[in-house]
């Protein structure tokens, strides 16, 4: 016969406790199987809460756990279930899993221990008396009647079997020479919530904090939409951030997010920031999900998302302040003196006369040194930094129409102070009515 076959039920059956247990079984596995359906890893702590005072008696103790074992069976201790009973921690332990551990529904098993012990070490119940009352009257007298509380324990890897459902709760790193019992505190116990345990919901908020944050940079950086957009990969970057950081904020703070669904929200976004952030341009190769082994699953794609999250948010096209200081001179300074001695400077340049005609005459009737300089160059007409026209502008810069772009060359001596101390100062002699100008330093 089958064990967990459904009851046929008809008039006139004698009833037997056979036929409940049958029911009970039947009813246990459509449940199952309808949950495991839905979800493969429909199994672990939905809560998880250590004794960390015994650690140092050198015991590992549960102070409250409620969940799924990996067979279906509910938990939820201290409420409904006996706590198990504290594990003295041998002395050869390291490295080793604690589990806790139910027996498993066995045929031609007693489930039911009455306490004599004459079910054995499998009984997966112990039989407790409780008074209940009819909740159809309640006039009615409680009756007494027998409750099966789980027969929960603590047993280690080594000393586990076949004959239970095994839930990871800690793994313990070593008992010192003091007695004190300590874990290894990077190890994720199953779970079907996230914040179950305290790694996986700090992570999740972490990843928000960082996505918002450098979400927040690169949307300030930009600035108005009218002045152009110095890169397209910025923008892409942001549009990642910004469809991301709802998700991750949702995981932040919304209980019962099963970790499966953040280890997919999780790839999905290191695939995305890869693109835009790894010079491969390719995600690394990162493990499958495995549920009995949290620890494993997450590492990896978290400390490769907290890498690129938390990389230098460097500027690759900084905009120079001109200031103009009359009689046709203007200046600007350069705060990153790593940019002054490696970068490319551009100006760009608009004004209302005919395009060619600008580019020809601009070159000629600039003068561009360091400030110290720059009245020997007008006065005596000398040479200053030259000026090389670029066919189109560079593409870390905004686009606009009727605007010329020359590069600022860095090889003569005049640059070397402004290499020192940031300084640079600009001086047109010609007539370029409605000159518009723009310093842009491009960072290499």
């Amino acid at each position: 016969m089958s064990w967990r076959a459904k009851v046929v039920w008809s008039s006139g059956m004698f009833l037997q406790p056979h036929h409940f247990q049958q029911e009970t079984r039947y009813l246990e596995r459509l449940i199952d199987a309808r949950a495991r359906s839905i979800s493969p890893f429909a199994w672990g702590f939905t809560e998880l809460e250590l004794d960390e005072g015994l650690l140092a008696l050198g015991k590992l103790g549960i102070s409250r756990a409620s969940g799924l074992l990996p067979d279906g069976t509910p938990f939820s201790m201290p409420q409904l279930d006996p706590l198990p009973a504290p594990m003295e921690v041998p002395a050869d332990v390291k490295g080793e899993i604690i589990y806790l551990a139910l027996p498993l529904q066995r045929e031609g098993l007693n489930e039911v221990d009455f306490g004599a012990g004459e079910a054995g070490e499998l009984a997966r119940y112990g039989a407790v008396e409780e008074d209940v009352r009819d909740n159809t009257d309640a006039s009615d007298e409680p009756t007494t009647i027998q409750t099966g509380r789980l027969r929960l324990r603590l047993v280690r890897a080594k000393e586990a079997s076949e004959a239970y459902a095994l839930l990871g709760v800690a793994v313990v790193a070593e008992r010192r020479s003091d007695g004190q019992v300590t874990l290894e505190r990077s190890y994720i116990a199953p779970q079907v919530a996230i914040e179950a345990t305290a790694q996986l919901s700090a992570n999740a908020s972490l990843l928000h904090g960082l996505i918002l944050q450098r979400a927040q940079a690169l949307a300030g950086r930009m600035g108005q939409l009218s002045h152009g957009v110095s890169e397209l990969a910025d923008f892409l970057m942001l549009q990642t951030l910004n469809r991301n950081e709802p998700v991750f904020s949702q995981h932040a703070a919304t209980p019962n997010v099963h970790p499966r669904e953040l280890h997919g929200d999780c790839l999905r976004l290191a695939g995305d920031l890869a693109t835009l952030s790894t010079s491969a341009r390719r995600p690394p190769e990162f493990p499958p999900y495995r549920h009995d082994d949290l620890a494993r699953t997450f590492t990896p794609v978290f400390d490769s998302l907290r890498g690129m999250l938390t990389s230098v948010l460097e500027q690759n096209a900084i905009q120079l302040d001109l200031v103009n200081r009359n009689h046709g001179v203007r200046t600007a300074v350069v705060t990153d003196m790593e940019l002054a001695r490696t970068g490319t400077f551009v100006l760009a340049v608009n004004a209302q006369v005919p395009g060619e005609q600008l580019r020809q005459r601009f070159p000629a009737q600039t003068k561009i040194g360091p400030p110290e300089k720059l009245r020997d160059l007008v006065n005596l007409q000398l040479p200053g930094i030259g000026l090389r026209s670029l066919p189109v502008a560079p593409r870390q810069l905004p686009f606009h129409a009727g605007y010329f772009y020359f590069e600022l060359d860095r090889g003569g001596e005049l640059w070397k102070p402004i290499e020192q101390n940031g300084n640079v100062a600009m001086h047109i002699s010609g007539d370029f009515p409605g000159l518009e100008l723009e310093l842009w330093a491009i960072r290499k």
